[in-house]
């Protein structure tokens, strides 16, 4: 009889010790698959912020920290955690989003002036 009841004992326990590991991954990976589908609502605000600060601030510096500031505060109405490499991210991305507005202005304002030349030249 004892033995019985020891081999159920170490039955038991060596199946916990097997499940451990994957409940605690299966949390993890639970945790990151919520995370990551809330990050498109994080840039969603962040995109926003950066056309609301477009027209509040004329200093880039001081547009970016506002658009940190408010996605740090806002993070929590869409249920997301900021975290250091998160708010790197977002500020690579704004980064991004800001060199590629002043590449497409570039060639947008060159073309601009391209046809207005051409045009001067075809009134003539």
């Amino acid at each position: 009889m004892n033995t019985n009841l020891v081999q159920i004992v170490v039955s038991i326990l060596s199946g916990c010790a097997v499940c451990l590991p994957l409940v605690i991954k299966l949390v993890q990976y639970v945790g990151a698959s919520v995370k990551e589908k809330n990050w498109n609502d994080i840039v969603k605000l962040a995109i926003g912020y950066m056309t609301t600060a477009e027209t509040k601030f004329s200093d880039n510096a001081t547009r970016k920290e506002w658009v940190l500031s408010m996605v740090k505060s806002s993070a929590k109405s869409v249920n997301y955690e900021l975290d250091d490499t998160s708010l790197q991210k977002i500020s690579e991305m704004i980064d991004s989003i800001c060199t590629a507005a002043k590449t497409i202005n570039t060639v947008s304002d060159t073309e601009n002036s391209s046809n207005d030349t051409t045009k001067d030249v075809e009134s003539k």
